[in-house]
């Protein structure tokens, strides 16, 4: 009875010992705040706010020019006999003014958007590339932002889309570089 309560402990421990050596550590950490922490975000937040200031300027010019207009109707509907086409003129100004107004204010949005990418994404690849190392060189298998929830870096050996890709009958398509022998340009790279 003893040997075979000690077989079947045996047995179950040597189970378990693969389990435990294919364990995977995930590590996490805040990565916005990391990225804020560095000196190049200081830079690239300085090189943003003149950006953005150079584009407020542009919204600015279309709101005085709308307001100028508006002034003008104001005048002219004040006149003992107005004038109903300048009226007419200054109303379809005023409207105009006001979508290329909404359209600029888009375009700003649109811009800004860009630019903070723009500037950001260098320190992203590094601060990416220092996970990636630091993941290597403690064991993680996985990193995570615990900010958001997103996923930072995974160990190649543990990436199963393949598997998957051959499960559903995902067949590789062979990798065409349409830029092959063409010199590459400033932008962009």
């Amino acid at each position: 009875m003893k040997n075979s309560i000690l077989s079947v402990a045996f047995l179950l421990l040597c189970s378990f010992i693969p389990s435990v050596s294919n364990a995977q550590m995930v590590g996490h950490l805040n990565f916005q705040e990391i990225i804020q922490l560095m000196p190049e975000y200081e830079t690239a937040s300085k090189e943003y706010d003149l950006y953005k200031l150079s584009l407020e300027d542009q919204l600015k010019q279309i709101e005085t020019e709308y307001l100028a207009s508006q002034k003008k109707m104001d005048d002219e509907s004040k006149k003992p006999a107005p004038s109903q086409t300048r009226m007419k003129m200054y109303a379809q100004q005023m409207e105009l003014m006001q979508q290329s107004y909404q359209e600029m204010q888009q375009s700003v949005q649109d811009s800004l958007n860009y630019k903070m990418g723009e500037l950001v994404e260098p320190i992203k690849t590094k601060v990416t590339d220092a996970v990636a190392a630091i993941a290597k060189e403690k064991g993680y298998s996985h990193v995570i932002d615990n900010s958001l929830g997103t996923l930072i870096y995974a160990d190649p050996k543990n990436d199963i889309s393949a598997a998957v890709k051959t499960k559903l009958g995902i067949k590789e398509k062979p990798a065409v570089n349409p830029g092959a022998g063409k010199p590459k340009t400033g932008a962009g790279n």
